[in-house]
């Protein structure tokens, strides 16, 4: 069974952020909505780009659900 689902189950950005789950992205009240599109976008962008080659889409379906919550936080 392969564990590379696990290795984008928490996002580690650049700046040195940490998140456990999509959600607490939108969550985090030290960030601005873009701020929180563009890591959603990112950590999207590394599952789609490498855990898609184990036919597992998981954390890309929650993603997907955690970038919809936040544009409808916007409204």
């Amino acid at each position: 069974m392969s564990t590379e689902p696990l290795k984008h189950a928490t996002f580690h950005g650049a700046d040195g952020r940490s998140f456990a789950s999509p959600q607490s992205v939108v969550d985090d009240t030290g960030l601005d909505h873009d701020g929180k599109r563009s890591i959603l976008e990112e950590w999207k962008r590394r599952v789609a780009a490498e855990n898609r080659q184990d036919g597992i889409d998981t954390l890309d379906h929650t993603l997907d659900r955690a970038i919809e919550n936040l544009a409808g936080l916007r409204t």
